[in-house]
C-alpha cells in the first residue's frame, strides 16, 4: 500500500494530537493531581447535617483566584460534616458581629461553620486583599458573602444585597486644610484609598458643588487609607477622604474636618451574598442570616458579653478591641455607626424604593467620575427573602437597642437651634440658583422643578444631618408708583418659599430649611435694564450644618 504526502501528513497530525492528549492526562492525574497551580478557597465538603437537601454538591469554590485562608472559630471541627460559610470583611465595628458569631457558637447552632477573611490582618501580606480581589472572589463564588458598602455594589454588582448592616453616622469623613466649604475644593489635590468608600465619598461631595472630579480637582488615589492620610500629612495633598480611626491622624498636619457621614448619610454598609450561593444553597444562606440576627440580638441585649467575645477572638491590634477595655473599645467603634437591627432591615426590605434610588444615585456619581458602572437592573441587586424569613422567627426579635440607634433611610432629626440658622456653618453653596417662575408669579416652571429634582433632592434626602438656607432675590423694576423695598423682599421670599414648598413634596422635612430674602443693591433698583434685572432673579441655596 502506498502512502502519498497528504496521507502521511494526516497520520502525523493525528499522532501529535494523541501525544498531546496523553501528556495532558499524565500531568493532570500524576504530576499535578491536586491542580496545585490554582490557589482556591478551601471549603470542606458539606454534610447531610445541613438542613438543605441540595447542600452536598453545591458549595462554591473559587477557581484561579487567590484568597487568604479563612479564620475559623475555636470550636471549628473540619470532620463534623457541617458546611462552611466564608465571608470577607474589613476591621470595622459593625462588621465584628462576624467575630462575635464565631466566639458565641451561633454559627454552629445554625448548622454551619463561619470562616472569616479579615482584610489587612496584623500586617500579614497574605491578607492584603485589594478591592478588585474582593469583588472577584465574591463574583466567582469563592466567598459566600462580603461585607461592603452599597456604593460598591452599585459600581461592580459582584453579588446581591441580602441585608443592611448599618448607616455610617460619622465614621466616614473628609478633611482638609484651609478649605472652608466644598466649593473651595476646586483646584485642590485630593487623596483617598482607591476603589474604597472614601473615593465615593469625595465624588459625592464634589457632585454637590457640581465639580467634575476629572477636570476641576487633582485626584491622588492611594493603595490604602493609611497611605492616603500619610500623603496628606506629607503636604502632598490638600484634602483627604478616609474613615475612622485613621482619618484622625490628619490632625497632625493641621487638617480639620470639612464633612462627615453624620451630615451626609450616603454610606450604607450591606451584606452582599454571591449569586452562586443563593442559587446553589439558599437554605445555607438563610442559616447564615438567622445566625447574624441572633448574634446582633445578643449584642444589643448583652453588650458587655458581646464586646468580651470580640476581644477574645484575638488579633486585638487589628480590631482595637482589647480584653481589659472591651466594652469601651467596642462602644467607641459603634458611636458613629447607626446599626440596622432586624426591625430596621424589615422596614427597608418591605419597601426597597429608597435603596434602589440610592443605588441609582451611586451609579450616576460613579459615572460622572469617569468610571464604567455595571448595566444590570438595579432592582435585581436586592434580595428581600432572607430578611423576610428571619423576621418570621420570634426568637430573633430583640428587646435591646444598638449603641447608635439613629438608623433610618429618612431619619427623624433634632432641629433644635437650627431653624433660625443661629448655629449654622456653611458647607456648600449649590451651583443651581437660577430658576424661572410663571410670569408675575411665585409658581415654579416645570424646568425649574426638574433642576431641583437633580441638583437638590438627592442630596437632601440622603443628607439627614444637613440643612439648607434658601435665599430668594427679586429684580426691582421701575414702576409707578415705585415699589417699596419691603414689597421686593416679600416677593423674593415668596419665591424662595415656593422652592421649599416644592421640595417638601419630595418627603424633605420643611423644618430643615431656613427661608430668607434680600433686596437688590442700590445701583440695580428702579431699573428698566433687563440685563441688570436678570442679575437679581435667583434663589440661592446653601447647605449648612449645625456644629460641624
Amino acid at each position: 500500500m502506498k502512502f502519498d504526502r497528504t496521507t502521511g501528513c494526516f497520520i502525523g497530525i493525528v499522532a501529535l494530537a494523541i501525544l498531546a492528549a496523553l501528556g495532558a492526562y499524565v500531568y493532570t492525574n500524576f504530576i499535578d493531581p491536586g491542580n496545585t497551580g490554582v490557589v482556591a478557597t478551601v471549603v470542606p465538603p458539606p454534610s447531610g447535617n445541613n438542613n438543605n437537601a441540595n447542600s452536598n454538591s453545591t458549595q462554591p469554590v473559587a477557581q484561579n483566584i487567590d484568597s487568604p485562608d479563612p479564620i475559623f472559630g475555636a470550636n471549628y471541627n473540619a470532620a463534623d460534616g457541617l458546611p462552611t460559610y466564608i465571608c470577607g470583611a474589613d476591621a470595622f465595628g459593625s462588621y465584628f458581629t462576624l467575630q462575635q458569631m464565631q466566639m458565641s457558637g451561633r454559627d454552629i447552632e445554625n448548622g454551619f461553620h463561619l470562616g472569616i477573611v479579615p482584610f489587612f490582618l496584623d500586617d500579614d501580606p497574605a491578607y492584603d486583599v485589594s478591592e478588585e480581589q474582593r469583588t472577584a472572589l465574591l463574583e466567582s463564588g469563592g466567598w459566600n458573602c462580603l461585607l461592603t458598602t452599597l456604593d460598591s455594589v452599585a459600581l461592580k454588582s459582584p453579588g446581591v444585597i441580602t441585608a443592611i448592616v448599618d448607616e455610617s453616622a460619622g465614621a466616614d469623613q473628609l478633611w482638609g486644610r484651609d478649605i472652608p466649604t466644598i466649593n473651595e475644593l476646586e483646584g485642590k489635590r485630593i487623596t483617598f484609598a482607591r476603589g474604597s468608600v472614601g473615593e465615593y465619598f469625595i465624588y459625592y461631595a464634589l457632585s454637590i458643588a457640581r465639580l467634575n472630579p476629572r477636570f476641576d480637582v487633582t485626584l491622588l488615589p492611594q493603595d490604602s487609607v493609611t497611605d492616603a492620610v500619610a500623603l496628606f500629612n506629607d503636604g502632598q495633598a490638600d484634602a483627604v477622604s478616609a474613615w475612622e480611626p485613621d482619618i484622625y491622624d490628619a490632625e497632625q498636619s493641621g487638617g480639620v474636618s470639612l464633612l462627615s457621614s453624620n451630615q451626609l448619610r450616603i454610606v450604607i454598609d450591606v451584606i452582599v451574598t454571591s449569586r452562586q450561593s443563593i442559587a446553589a444553597d439558599a437554605g445555607l444562606v438563610q442559616q447564615f442570616h438567622n445566625a447574624w440576627f441572633a448574634t446582633l440580638k445578643d449584642q444589643t441585649e448583652n453588650f458587655d458579653n458581646a464586646a468580651a467575645q470580640i476581644a477574645a477572638w484575638g488579633h486585638n491590634d487589628w480590631s482595637f478591641v482589647y480584653p481589659e477595655s472591651a466594652t469601651d473599645d467596642f462602644s467607641a467603634w459603634l458611636e458613629s455607626v447607626a446599626q440596622a437591627d432586624l426591625g430596621d432591615n424589615v422596614a427597608v426590605m418591605r419597601d426597597t424604593r429608597p435603596i434602589v434610588e440610592r443605588l441609582n444615585i451611586a451609579r450616576r456619581v460613579w459615572s460622572a467620575s469617569g468610571l464604567t458602572v455595571s448595566n444590570d437592573a438595579v432592582d435585581s441587586l436586592i434580595n428581600t427573602n432572607f430578611v423576610s424569613l428571619a423576621a418570621q422567627q420570634p426568637e430573633l426579635q430583640s428587646s435591646g437597642t444598638p449603641v447608635n440607634d439613629t438608623f433610618s433611610i429618612a431619619a427623624s432629626l433634632d432641629l433644635t437651634g437650627v431653624s433660625d440658622g443661629s448655629d449654622a456653618t456653611t458647607l456648600a453653596v449649590l451651583p443651581c440658583r437660577s430658576f424661572t417662575f410663571l410670569p408675575e408669579s411665585t409658581e415654579l416652571t416645570l424646568e425649574s422643578r426638574r433642576i431641583l429634582d437633580e441638583c437638590v433632592v438627592p442630596t437632601m434626602l440622603q443628607s439627614v444631618g444637613l440643612f439648607m438656607e434658601v435665599k430668594g432675590s427679586s429684580a426691582w423694576p421701575e414702576n409707578t408708583p415705585p415699589f417699596t423695598e419691603q414689597e421686593i423682599v416679600d416677593f423674593a421670599q415668596a419665591r424662595a418659599q415656593s422652592v421649599v414648598d416644592y421640595l417638601a413634596t419630595k418627603d424633605i422635612d420643611p423644618a430643615r430649611f431656613v427661608v430668607t430674602a434680600v433686596a437688590p443693591p442700590e445701583e440695580r433698583r428702579n431699573t428698566t435694564d433687563p440685563q441688570l434685572q436678570a442679575q437679581d432673579r435667583f434663589v440661592e441655596m446653601t447647605l449648612i450644618t449645625s456644629g460641624r
